[in-house]
């Protein structure tokens, strides 16, 4: 049975390379490799699978990655170099260890003979459609840089635009995440001073001071809990997110929340548009390329809506009449699709589209995040409000039963 050997070899030039070859044997690895004119330095069988973490959260590479591998790889393809040649030093100088291991196990597959695109197909699970599908497009044209280029520049736009959404939230994120840790600094280490000075005087004590004790004293005893539970909902979450009922779920409550539901609306039709005019300016059908904007959208009602109009493109209709009732895709969006279509412009319009409502988020993000933080402070405001008064509630009982009890004894 063959069996799979990592290695690192010099090649005819003296350069180190590394890689992945599979054989039957070490010594017929040794010989696969030396028909290569690559000189064995070190091979060793690889060890069993290991556990990545990136699989096991359904996580993908991030776009950064991707849009560094894409532009160095259309740059060292523009310049002729080998295809070989460009898999072995992408595969040296990539610093992200998930997509560089994708990248042995494509350098291996394309020197058995397989093509880059089948090759890269076998990790759709780490990498996304679009490049899958462009790449693919590009072989069979004869433009594999011109892909990978528009490649490049549309996981640059797409990076670009989370940092910004990114970088607009961190601040809230950051009060919020103090004020959390604060909170539970006073229930921890505030708190229990009060109620021994309550359980010394024997009073009466108010509904929300009882409140606060109990939850001081579950935080006190049990600490440990609250790591526990916020991981065990943040799996749940996960796991019920990974069903489809689920996901549908909570993409329609997402929708509809009052502020938030705008943003994701349009971060969702930019995604949608600027991925099906980077396919079909690649010359990847227009099927095909709904197939791929439909598993990218990252919305199940949008991709929905995606598929509803792929069918009826396979019976002859047009995109724009089936997202003429969308929940998605507003009016403006379907117009611009419907124009297109008529002009035989589809590409140039989503584009123009895609970053409209790119805009659209930038600006909705930037107005968010200055109206999130008074709310926020407000809110910090009330809980340590609630905290202050359900203290000094017993505090003030008690100095005024102290103040009427001591009255009459003054009296001559």
């Amino acid at each position: 049975m063959p069996r799979v050997f990592r290695y690192r070899a010099r090649n005819l030039s003296g350069r180190l390379v590394r890689g992945r070859v599979e054989a039957d044997s070490r010594s017929a690895a040794v010989l696969l490799l030396r028909e290569k004119n690559l000189f064995v330095v070190d091979i060793k069988p690889e060890s069993g699978p290991v556990l990545d973490l990136r699989k096991l959260l359904g996580l993908k590479i991030k776009t950064r990655d991707l849009a560094v591998f894409c532009r160095q790889f259309a740059t060292m393809s523009e310049a002729g170099i080998p295809l070989l040649r460009c898999l072995h030093i992408l595969v040296q100088q990539t610093e992200n260890r998930s997509l560089r291991r994708v990248l042995e196990d494509v350098l291996a597959g394309v020197q058995k003979g397989r093509g880059l695109s089948e090759a890269l197909s076998a990790h759709r699970d780490l990498l996304p459609g679009i490049l899958i599908n462009m790449v693919a497009a590009g072989e069979v044209g004869g433009t594999l840089d011109q892909a990978l280029g528009r490649l490049a520049v549309h996981f640059e736009r797409e990076n670009e635009l989370r940092e910004k959404i990114r970088s607009a939230m961190t601040y809230p994120l950051l009060v919020a995440g103090m004020a959390f840790l604060a909170v539970i600094a006073l229930l921890i280490i505030v708190v229990p001073i009060f109620v021994d000075i309550f359980n010394q005087m024997g009073a009466a004590l108010p509904l929300p001071t009882r409140i606060l004790i109990g939850v001081s004293s579950f935080l006190t005893r049990y600490w440990y809990a609250l790591p526990i539970m916020l991981g065990a909902l943040f799996l749940g979450a996960r796991r019920l997110l990974a069903t489809e009922g689920g996901k549908r779920v909570f993409d329609q409550m997402l929708i509809r929340l009052p502020v938030f539901g705008a943003l994701v609306q349009k971060g969702v039709v930019a995604r949608c548009a600027r991925t099906l005019a980077t396919l079909l300016r690649s010359g990847v059908p227009l099927i095909k390329s709904l197939e791929t904007v439909e598993k990218v959208a990252g919305n199940t009602l949008a991709a929905r809506e995606i598929a509803a109009a792929r069918e009826s493109i396979r019976e002859g209709e047009r995109i724009a009449p089936v997202l003429s009732n969308s929940r998605i895709f507003p009016p403006m969006a379907v117009n611009m699709i419907a124009v297109g279509e008529e002009s035989g412009n589809l590409d140039d319009l989503l584009e123009k589209l895609a970053l409209f409502y790119e805009q659209e988020v930038e600006a909705a993000v930037a107005r968010l995040s200055s109206l999130v933080e008074p709310f926020l402070i407000a809110g910090v405001g009330l809980v340590v409000a609630f905290i202050a008064l359900s203290i000094y509630l017993p505090l003030f009982s008690m100095a005024g039963a102290m103040q009427g009890g001591a009255m009459p004894g003054s009296m001559p």
